[in-house]
C-alpha cells in the first residue's frame, strides 16, 4: 500500500519595494526635481518628495507639480521626462535597507518563495531589483504597470502568487504605504508594515496590521510575532 506525503510549502512572502526593501528617495528626488526644473520650477526638498511615493510615477508627478494644475497633457510630457531622466538615475545611489540581504537569504534558504510587488513601473523596477542583487532571491518582480491595475488592488499580488506557484494561504504582505496594507487585506494575506520607510507611521498604525517593523526584519511588537520575521 503506497502512502501519499502531502508537502507543504513555506509561505510566500511580497515585498514592496522603495521604502521598504530600499531606500530610494535620492534617486526619486533627482528626477522629480529634474521635471520641475523644466517647468521652471523650484526643488522639492527630500521630505516633501518623500510624502509624495507609494502610488507610482505618475501619481508622484501629479503631486509634485500641483501648483500647475496640471492637466493629462502636462502630466504626459512630465511622466516622458521622468522616465527619461530616471532610466539612468534609477540606479543612481538606491542602497538596500540595513539587515535587508541577511533576511532574504533567511527566508531563502527556508524555502520562502519571495516576490518584489511594487507600484513604480517595471521598467524602473526590473534593473532597480537587479542592480540591489535581489535577482538572487526572485526572478518576480511585478510593477505598477505589469496589470491595468496597482496596490491597493490586489490583483498584483495573486499574479505574483501565480508566478511563484504559491498559495496565498499564510502570505506575507510586507510594505511600507496604506496600498502595501490595503492590498494584502484585501488578498486575505497577513500584513507586515515598516514603520522606517516612507509612509507615516501612525497611519499605518491606525489601518492596522498583524506586526510592524521598527527597522528591517526588528518588530517594533514581539509580543505579536509573525512567521519570518525573528
Amino acid at each position: 500500500m503506497s502512502i501519499s506525503v502531502l508537502v507543504t510549502r513555506p509561505p510566500a512572502f511580497l515585498f514592496d519595494l522603495d521604502g521598504t526593501l530600499a531606500d530610494t528617495l535620492p534617486d526619486l528626488a533627482a528626477s522629480t526635481n529634474a521635471v520641475r526644473a523644466r517647468f521652471d520650477l523650484p526643488p522639492l526638498a527630500l521630505a516633501t518628495v518623500r510624502s509624495y511615493i507609494g502610488d507610482g510615477a505618475r501619481t508622484l508627478l501629479v503631486r509634485a507639480l500641483a501648483e500647475l494644475g496640471p492637466d493629462d497633457a502636462t502630466i504626459d510630457d512630465a511622466y516622458a521626462a521622468y522616465a527619461e531622466h530616471h532610466t539612468a538615475q534609477c540606479t543612481g545611489d538606491a542602497t538596500l535597507f540595513p539587515g535587508v540581504q541577511e533576511h532574504l537569504e533567511r527566508l531563502a534558504a527556508d524555502g520562502h518563495p519571495i516576490a518584489v510587488v511594487t507600484n513604480k513601473p517595471e521598467r524602473f523596477a526590473r534593473p532597480l531589483a537587479e542592480h540591489l542583487g535581489l535577482g538572487a532571491f526572485t526572478d518576480v518582480v511585478i510593477g505598477g504597470d505589469t496589470l491595468p491595475t496597482r496596490k491597493p488592488d490586489p490583483a498584483m499580488l495573486r499574479h505574483a502568487l501565480e508566478r511563484l506557484d504559491a498559495s496565498s494561504v499564510d502570505a506575507v504582505m510586507v510594505g511600507d504605504g496604506l496600498q502595501d496594507l490595503r492590498a494584502g487585506k484585501a488578498l486575505g494575506s497577513r500584513t507586515i508594515a515598516c514603520l522606517f520607510g516612507y509612509g507615516d507611521p501612525a497611519a499605518l498604525r491606525r489601518e492596522g496590521a498583524d506586526t510592524y517593523w521598527q527597522a528591517f526584519g526588528r518588530p517594533a511588537d514581539p509580543e505579536r510575532p509573525i512567521s519570518g520575521t525573528a
